[in-house]
């Protein structure tokens, strides 16, 4: 008597089992972000020797030999650099878009109006320089366009602080994901080590890549025992169980020209050690730190110094034209750090001050004063252009990137994500497979039954 026919339907309902097993798997997490289909391997067992046939051999039936994960190296590089740069540009114009209303232009609260009112004010007043009315009115829209040149300095300098604080938590984030990375692949190389397939670790694991690679420009390579080394430039932030951390340091001196009521630029340290002393990380030129970095130290204090030169040239203007001192700019870093204003209003006037001291009562100079806003517009109009073009290019770039970003995903989730169609038709095979191994052990078990009984 044989039990051979009743070893194979065994082996078959087990490989079948697990097969309907993996398609199930795979179909529970077709919307799972990071997870890449797997295949029940299906192979043949080694054949046994037909005794009845000299040099015949048969076979016995069917194992699932691996379960293997989709994968494709290129695309999920070309992914995860594409993070990167939509990480950037979206960082970008997310920081810009919180400065655009300050330049919202034109707009009844805006820097420019506040011009035109304290023009139109001095231009009142040279039609009757005694009148006490028209002379407070000056100081008032002196004292308002003061405010306004404040509130914009001091709106840029709060968004810099905000940005720094979305640096220190995208380096927390890095040294976060860097830390979790290294105990994967602790644990994905004691797993292949024996023999084993760690492909839901693999999936956690090229997730947390993902969110690395959009916060920064990380290169990775990949050893034997599936352990992920990454480099940040020439900085390693793991290797093999191992993790770095980074850290964000503010410089202690101003580079050339850096607007003197800004926050010291920041930089990037690598460290050794949580104690060691920390090194400047180069290379750094896509994720959204590059570009929360970008902002904060370069196109902000670019504002803010042309907006701090506008105010200088404003006021140097009206004082070269007005009777007497009516602004005193702000200069040095200490006075703009303790004032209210990035410009000092003269407080109080007396009654025929503001009139040209060699001709009483002739409104000549305060007629010079209102006629400066043909040279002081221009300026400003120069800086609201600037603010507009870096915007809209900050959303044209992001829109940009996240479309092709989205076709390469889309692309690799072809390639490695969860097909229903397919996995549905391998479903009904795999269960027909199964029905058919069941009936195998059916058959068999009735076989031996008759001839139990007819020897019997």
């Amino acid at each position: 008597m044989s039990f051979m026919m009743l070893n194979i339907a065994a082996r078959a309902l087990a490989a079948q089992q697990l097969a309907l097993d993996v398609t199930g798997n795979n179909m529970a997490n077709a919307t799972t972000p990071g997870y890449h289909a797997e295949t029940a391997n299906l192979t043949e067992t080694p054949p046994e020797p037909i005794v009845a046939l000299e040099n015949s051999e048969l076979g016995t039936g069917v194992v699932v030999s691996s379960v293997s994960r989709a994968a494709n190296p290129f695309l999920s590089r070309s992914v995860r650099t594409q993070l990167g740069n939509q990480g950037y540009w979206s960082s970008i114009n997310q920081a810009l878009s919180q400065i655009q209303s300050l330049f919202q232009e034109p707009s009844p609260s805006g820097l420019q109006e506040g011009f035109n009112q304290f023009f139109a004010s001095w231009q009142t007043l040279s039609n009757n320089t005694e009148n006490q009315a028209s002379q407070e009115q000056v100081l008032q829209q002196g004292k308002n366009i003061a405010s306004q040149f404040s509130t914009m300095a001091t709106s840029i300098t709060g968004e810099m602080q905000n940005l720094t604080h979305a640096a220190q938590n995208q380096i927390a984030q890095i040294n976060t994901l860097s830390q979790q990375i290294a105990q994967l692949n602790t644990q994905i190389a004691s797993v292949t080590s024996s023999g084993g397939t760690a492909n839901d670790l693999l999936d956690q694991r090229g997730q947390l890549l993902d969110n690395l690679s959009a916060l920064t420009n990380v290169s990775y390579t990949v050893s034997a025992n599936q352990e992920v080394n990454v480099y940040l430039g020439s900085n390693a932030l793991v290797v093999n169980g191992n993790h770095y951390s980074l850290a964000l340091t503010q410089a202690t001196q101003a580079p050339s020209k850096y607007p003197m009521n800004a926050p010291l630029p920041y930089a990037v340290t690598w460290l050794a050690s949580p104690t060691a002393t920390g090194v400047p990380v180069l290379g750094l030129n896509s994720g959204q730190l590059s570009g929360t970095l970008r902002v904060l130290n370069t196109t902000l204090p670019s504002y803010l110094g042309q907006l701090n030169t506008l105010a200088y040239s404003f006021a140097k203007a009206v004082n070269s034209q007005s009777p007497t001192t009516f602004f005193t700019p702000l200069t040095t870093a200490a006075e703009q750090a303790s004032a209210a204003t990035m410009l000092s209003v003269v407080p109080t006037l007396s009654p025929g001050s503001l009139e040209d001291a060699a001709n009483p009562g002739n409104g000549s100079s305060a007629l010079n004063v209102s006629q400066l806003g043909s040279s002081i517009d221009p300026q400003y109009t120069t800086l609201v252009g600037q603010v507009g073009v870096d915007g809209q290019n900050a959303v044209d770039q992001s829109h940009t990137a996240q479309t092709t970003l989205t076709s390469l995903q889309n692309t690799l989730q072809s390639s490695t994500g969860v097909d229903l169609n397919q996995q549905s038709a391998a479903l009904i095979q795999e269960q027909q497979s199964y029905t058919a191994a069941a009936t195998m052990v059916s058959v068999e078990q009735s076989t031996m039954q008759s001839l139990l009984q007819a020897v019997g």
